[in-house]
């Protein structure tokens, strides 16, 4: 296999992570499969072998910073992250990485009908289609990390705090962290105790919905996204939300793309042998957003992202209110990043 280099991690949190791949097949679905990865804490000592993610058949790239390594015995809350449209399990690897080191456990599916390659070969399903099949998707993983269906490792179920767990998404996986949380396409789901979204698609949730959620709920914000812009996409969520803990933070010279791994992507084709010319097109015209005059790099928006999401989970579920703390006092000095944070 022709392995690639995804660079440094992004250093935020104080574990190593390691990480495994699976996959859950839902029978009352038509036997519906989802591909996922998980990362999770890991002893230091066992930070020896680097994980490799592979993004074509011959073609991967080392992981920045997860290892082939079991988790560290203990207890970590769990987060549950969707990916945008287009998009893969393995699409936010640094972001993944960046929560897991924090001391969480971190799981990433497939959206099948939403993925990349459903997009490419013209087999995406139509958005009610997707909508449904995202939330119940987040209900399949919540199932196995709970260990009512088959399909989680059992050393990764064996670390999970099932009293703290979050949802959480990029665009359309937005959606699929507001949506679960609202209870939208089903009952609320009670075993989730926060949820997040970054630069979130909201426009298919109702009022109704937005109001309902009850749960702690992060909002970020990139001020020059034009695919999800605010004034569509969050400032009615945020208008609406009476959740008992609500954070937005808007983050300027940044866009839709802000927290995803398109930018390590664009990077890396160039070295890839025999991509497909529409992949490397699209990969091309995806990132320029984060190479446009006046913009935030792709890695310092991703840190960014990162840090934004570390603080809200580090309070929120409970793993270092000091850290959330201090996280927060730095992005405060960054001129170009907002805070809001209200109690109701």
């Amino acid at each position: 296999m022709t392995n690639l280099a995804a660079g440094a991690p992004l250093e935020l949190g104080a574990a190593p992570v390691g990480r495994l791949s699976g996959l859950l097949i839902d029978s009352a679905r038509t036997d519906r499969m989802l591909p996922f990865e998980v990362w999770y804490p890991i002893e230091a000592s066992d930070a020896v072998t680097p994980s490799v993610y592979e993004l074509l058949p011959g073609t991967g790239f080392t992981a920045a910073g997860a290892f082939d390594a079991p988790p560290t015995p203990g207890k970590y809350p769990l987060v549950i992250f969707s990916h945008g449209r287009t998009g893969t399990r393995i699409a936010y690897t640094l972001l993944c990485e960046a929560m897991a080191a924090l001391g969480a456990v971190v799981v990433s599916a497939d959206h099948p009908g939403d993925t990349l390659i459903d997009w490419a070969l013209e087999a995406a399903a139509d958005d009610e289609t997707n909508e449904m099949s995202r939330v119940a998707d987040a209900r399949l993983i919540l199932d196995a990390a709970f260990g009512t269906i088959p399909g989680m490792p059992e050393e990764v179920k064996a670390v999970i705090d099932t009293t703290r767990v979050a949802v959480g998404g990029h665009s359309y996986g937005g959606y699929t962290a507001l949506a679960i949380a609202a209870g939208a396409h089903g009952a609320v789901d009670v075993r989730i105790t926060a949820a997040f979204g970054l630069q979130a698609y909201t426009r298919a949730i109702t009022d109704a919905d937005l109001a309902s959620i009850r749960v702690p709920l992060l909002i970020s914000v990139a001020t020059r996204d034009v695919t999800t812009p605010a004034a569509l996409d969050a400032d009615r969520p945020w208008r609406l939300i009476s959740a008992p803990d609500s954070w937005r933070v808007d983050v300027g010279d940044a866009a839709h793309q802000a927290c995803s791994d398109v930018g390590l992507y664009a990077e890396l084709a160039p070295q890839v042998p025999d991509l497909p010319e529409t992949l490397r097109t699209y990969l091309e015209e995806t990132a320029a957003e984060t190479r446009a005059e006046g913009m935030r790099g792709w890695r310092e928006s991703v840190r960014l992202q990162a840090q934004i999401v570390g603080a809200f989970l580090d309070d929120v579920l409970q793993i270092s209110s000091e850290r959330s703390k201090q996280t927060l006092s730095a992005l405060a000095r960054d001129g170009e990043v907002t805070v809001q944070r209200r109690s109701n």
